[in-house]
C-alpha cells in the first residue's frame, strides 16, 4: 500500500512540476500572439502537419508489429492497433515504470517475449535520444565537447554489445522463440531515425509558417526538444519541452510565442490526439488491464531474483579454489 501511494505521490509531484513549467513559459510569451499564430497555420500547412503525423504514427505502428512479431507468436493481429495506441495514453495515466509496459496486456498470450519487445523499443526511443543530445551539445557549449563526445562514442559502441547481452542465459530464459537481434537492432534503428526525421520536418514546416529558420538550425533545435525525454521531472517531457523550445529555438531568430506554439501544436497532434484513442481502447478493454500492476510486479521481482542467485552462484564457486 505504502508503495502504491508513493507512486501516485511521485506521479502527481511529476505533473505538477510539468504544469508549473508550462505556465512559467506561458506567462513570459506573448499567449495572444501564440494562439493567434496556431489558429492562422495555413490550411496546406495543417494537411502537410497531418500527413506527416500519420506517416510517423504508421512507421512507429510498424516498429511495435515487427518487435512483436519477432519476439512472441502468441497474439492476435487484430490486437496490436489497441496496445500501440494504449501506450501513448498509459505513459501520460498510469504512475510508475509500469505505464507503458501495461500496452503488452492488450496482446492475449504469453508476455514474456512481447516485453523483451517492448524493452527493445524504449531502448532505441532512449538510445537514439541520448546519442543526439550528447553529440549536439557541445555545438551548443563548446567547453564540454571532449567529455559529451567520449560518451556518445561509449554510447555508440553499447549498440554493439547489446546483442551479447540478450545471448545471456537470463535473457533467453525470457525468450518465447528464437530471435535473430542483429536484424532486429538494425531494423529498429532505422524505424526509429526515421520517425525522428518525420519530427524535424514538421517543425520544419510548422516554424516556416511563423517565421524563418533552415534545416539545419530546425534539426539542431529538434534535438534539444526531444531529448526533453530524457528528463525525468515531468510526465512525457510536460512544461520542459516547450521551454527548451524558446530557449534554442530563440538562438536561430523564432520568436518565443512561435517556439512555444509549435512545440504544443505538434506534441497534440503526435501524442495528445494518439493518446486519446488509446484511452477508447484502454476503456474498452479494462478488463484485460485489471491484474497488470501485479504482474509486471511479480515478473520484475522474478528476474531480479534469478539473477542475484546467478551472481551469488557465480561468487561461491569462485570461493571455493580459493579456500583450498
Amino acid at each position: 500500500m505504502k508503495e502504491f501511494i508513493k507512486k501516485r505521490v511521485a506521479f502527481l509531484f511529476k505533473y505538477l512540476i510539468g504544469f508549473a513549467l508550462l505556465v512559467w513559459i506561458l506567462s513570459r510569451v506573448d499567449r495572444a500572439q501564440m494562439i493567434d499564430a496556431i489558429s492562422s497555420i495555413h490550411f496546406f500547412v495543417l494537411i502537410a502537419l497531418l500527413f506527416l503525423a500519420v506517416v510517423n504514427l504508421a512507421i512507429q505502428f510498424l516498429r511495435w508489429k515487427y518487435l512483436v512479431e519477432s519476439h512472441s507468436d502468441h497474439f492476435n493481429k487484430k490486437d496490436l492497433i489497441p496496445s500501440f495506441f494504449a501506450g501513448f495514453a498509459l505513459r501520460m495515466l498510469i504512475p510508475g515504470g509500469h505505464a507503458e509496459i501495461t500496452k503488452v496486456f492488450l496482446l492475449p498470450g504469453k508476455k514474456r517475449g512481447k516485453v523483451v519487445a517492448f524493452g527493445i523499443e524504449k531502448y532505441f526511443q532512449t538510445y537514439i535520444k541520448l546519442i543526439l543530445v550528447l553529440i549536439t551539445v557541445p555545438l551548443v557549449f563548446p567547453e564540454y565537447r571532449l567529455i559529451l563526445w567520449i560518451a556518445a562514442a561509449l554510447t555508440i559502441a553499447s549498440y554493439f554489445f547489446l546483442p551479447l547481452l540478450f545471448k545471456h542465459s537470463l535473457m533467453i530464459k525470457l525468450q518465447e522463440k528464437t530471435v535473430n537481434y542483429h536484424k532486429i537492432f538494425i531494423l529498429t534503428l532505422l524505424y526509429s531515425i526515421t520517425i525522428f526525421c518525420l519530427l524535424i520536418y514538421q517543425y520544419y514546416v510548422l516554424l516556416n509558417d511563423f517565421n524563418t529558420i533552415n534545416l539545419y538550425d530546425t534539426s539542431i533545435s529538434v534535438i534539444f526538444i526531444w531529448g526533453s525525454g530524457l528528463l525525468p521531472i515531468s510526465v512525457s517531457g510536460l512544461g520542459v519541452r516547450e521551454n527548451l523550445a524558446a530557449f534554442f529555438l530563440a538562438k536561430y531568430g523564432v520568436p518565443p510565442y512561435a517556439a512555444v506554439g509549435a512545440s504544443l501544436f505538434i506534441f497534440f497532434i503526435n501524442a495528445i490526439i494518439p493518446a486519446l484513442i488509446g484511452l477508447y481502447f484502454i476503456i474498452k478493454r479494462r478488463q484485460d488491464l485489471k491484474d497488470a500492476e501485479g504482474t509486471i510486479w511479480s515478473v520484475t521481482k522474478t528476474i531480479y531474483l534469478a539473477g542475484k542467485q546467478k551472481l551469488n552462484g557465480k561468487r561461491s564457486s569462485a570461493q571455493k579454489p580459493a579456500e583450498k
